[in-house]
């Protein structure tokens, strides 16, 4: 997940490496302890549930890695 994520960072698609940057900022929160499972869980599903980033998505394959990475880091938490 974290390899896709930096991918995503890497991407030049400001609304998708905005998003990923998140996902690893709490990723290493929840490891760190900062953040609770229910809350980190909440977190993540909060990056990708936006109007948002359907509105800014101009990159459906991109948006589905995001998508899919997003929701991996939220069950494995």
């Amino acid at each position: 997940m974290r390899e896709q994520l930096q991918q995503i960072i890497a991407s030049g698609k400001p609304w998708a490496a905005e998003r990923a940057t998140m996902a690893l900022a709490m990723t290493e929160a929840l490891e760190r302890g900062e953040l609770g499972q229910a809350e980190y869980q909440e977190l993540m599903q909060d990056l990708i549930r936006s109007d948002v980033l359907n509105a800014q998505a101009d990159d459906q394959d991109l948006k589905n890695l995001l998508v899919s990475c997003v929701m991996i880091g939220a069950r494995l938490a």
